[in-house]
């Protein structure tokens, strides 16, 4: 019986980092029903921290607490790298060790992991490397995506070192291969390729498919305002309120029904009451609760006609779906996902936020369906994937 890591971010309240790390689990259970799994959240929460272990945690916190003042006016000098991963390594390095003893593998169940500008999960990817490093357990990256590159930035540098070591067996993107396999990866001996997101399985894992008979309704995705320029765009947060409150006024004037939805964080759906009461409503019965679950989420999805998607995957699950989406570009994952599935007239750049042609593409992709061939291909290469990376793990084991 094989005991595999799945590390993922378990304990956000987004729907689509939660999907991510139960389809990858369904999909090694798929291949190998006696696969015991170990949950590894990422970034895992208080509550999760016993005796000793608060210590080094809550000392993490004040310094996470304060680094937004000692950094204030840069991010990518050589004493910024040292303090952050201090700070991390505090919070999260002993705790790791624990949960990674005994186990035969890691795989990462997809996201945003080699990223360095936001979030910090370099930090995260850069110590579970060296622990298996030094335990000799194989890793596998499934699906993850791959956000910018930098040879001078040392968060990028020390990454791409970290995921260049011979544990690295499988990396597997859903969206930058070239990024991937020209400029990050030196060592021979790892496969890459581009495969589907994870939650292209979600009909399956769920057993869920698209409403036979959908209501009329737009799900309008939110997002928290400065989402744009945290990610190197101009788009201020009152520039996209304001494009809502378009966007919505026409959707209106087309006669089409809507509402707002988020995919389940805090940010988002503050965003989402500002907007309503921007435009006048008194209560928030526009904006969907934050989904309780997964399931909860799915079901959101698949009862709508349209959706105009914000978050990536309130745009892949409704791919997944079946469902028509149309959608926002703030991130470079957002503008591959779009290419890769042959819908790039249907997202639209912050530049050609034009609100026309944005209610053209809606009533246009409401007729339309999708290459159905690309998405079987896309799901079918995520799952040979992970059973190369099963292979290699039994050819370990027998050695």
């Amino acid at each position: 019986m094989k005991k595999i890591a799945v590390v993922g971010l378990y304990a956000i309240k987004n729907a689509g980092d939660n999907i991510l790390c139960e389809v990858t689990q369904y999909l090694l259970q798929q291949e190998d029903p006696s696969i015991k799994i170990v949950e590894v959240d990422v970034n895992p929460r208080a509550k999760s921290y016993r005796g000793l272990e608060k210590i080094p945690f809550f000392i993490s916190k004040v310094l996470i607490k304060i680094s937004g003042y000692v950094f204030q006016y840069e991010n990518s000098s050589k004493f910024r790298y040292i303090y952050e991963y201090f700070m991390w390594w505090l919070k999260i390095n002993r705790k790791f060790k624990k949960q990674f003893k005994g186990v035969d593998a890691i795989v990462f169940a997809g996201g945003g992991f080699l990223k360095f500008r936001t979030q910090g999960l370099n930090y995260y990817v850069e110590q579970i490397v060296k622990i298996a490093e030094k335990n000799n357990i194989p890793i596998m990256m499934n699906g993850v995506g791959i956000e910018g590159y930098s040879e001078t930035d040392i968060r990028c540098q020390r990454l791409k070192r970290a995921i260049n070591k011979d544990c690295m067996k499988v990396i597997t993107t859903r969206d930058d291969i070239d990024t991937l396999q020209n400029l990050y990866i030196e060592n021979p001996n790892i496969k890459t390729a581009r495969v589907g997101d994870p939650a292209l399985w979600v009909p399956e894992c769920y057993r869920v498919n698209r409403d036979k008979n959908p209501s009329p309704v737009i799900g309008i995705n939110v997002i928290r305002g400065r989402v744009y320029q945290a990610y190197g765009n101009t788009l201020s947060e009152f520039q996209l309120m304001n494009f809502y409150k378009k966007l919505i006024a026409g959707v209106e004037d087309r006669g089409w029904e809507w509402v707002l939805f988020s995919n389940g964080m805090a940010s988002d759906q503050k965003f989402g009451r500002q907007l309503l009461k921007g435009l006048g409503y008194t209560d928030f019965r526009k904006l969907l609760n934050p989904p309780a679950n997964s399931l909860d989420f799915l079901n959101l999805i698949r009862s709508f006609r349209c959706v105009f998607g914000a978050r990536l995957h309130a745009c892949i699950t409704s791919y997944a779906l079946d469902v028509p989406v149309v959608g926002l570009i703030w991130s470079e994952k957002l503008r591959i996902f779009a290419e890769v599935i042959g819908k790039k007239n249907a997202f639209f750049e912050e530049e050609d936020l034009h609100i026309e042609n944005i209610l053209d593409a809606i009533a246009t992709e409401m007729e339309s369906g999708y290459d159905t061939e690309i998405r079987d291909n896309l799901r079918g290469l995520t799952k040979q994937y992970l059973q190369t990376f099963l292979q290699i793990i039994g050819d370990k084991r027998e050695d």
